[in-house]
């Protein structure tokens, strides 16, 4: 059972680490919107379904001197180009407005994420203790 408690953990800690990815990558998107030749970038989409996949590594770094296999590297470190964006004449594909609109839905998950985490945390700090107080 806590096998599993951890491996959930591990996923949140997961998906929050993609959105802050992700989040940093929007950012510079925003931050190129006028610079010419700039092309839109993304992280590659996060899933469930990779991340449990990786989760199931069996294998665990116990000291920070170790080398970390490149499947517990991230699930989602890669960065893409943007396929089906329009350029514009002086080469950027950057849409502000949808940007904007992908950074709102990313801060949402964060926040949702975020929220699961602490109840997470609090019912084991409840566990602990043995009480709600």
């Amino acid at each position: 059972m806590s096998s599993n408690l951890s491996g959930l953990i591990d996923l949140l800690t997961t998906k929050l680490t993609y959105l802050n990815q992700r989040q940093a990558v929007l950012a510079e998107n925003v931050a190129n919107a006028d610079t010419p030749g700039y092309k839109e970038l993304d992280v590659k989409p996060f899933t469930f379904g990779d991340a449990l996949k990786q989760a199931d590594v069996g294998m665990t770094v116990t000291d920070p001197r170790h080398i970390v296999p490149a499947s517990m590297a991230g699930v989602n470190a890669k960065t893409i180009e943007v396929k089906d964006t329009e350029t514009l004449a002086n080469g950027n594909s950057v849409d502000i407005e949808s940007q904007m609109m992908e950074v709102s839905k990313n801060n949402v998950d964060y926040q949702t994420m975020t929220a699961v985490y602490h109840k997470m945390t609090g019912l084991f700090k409840i566990a602990i203790k043995g009480s709600a107080s």
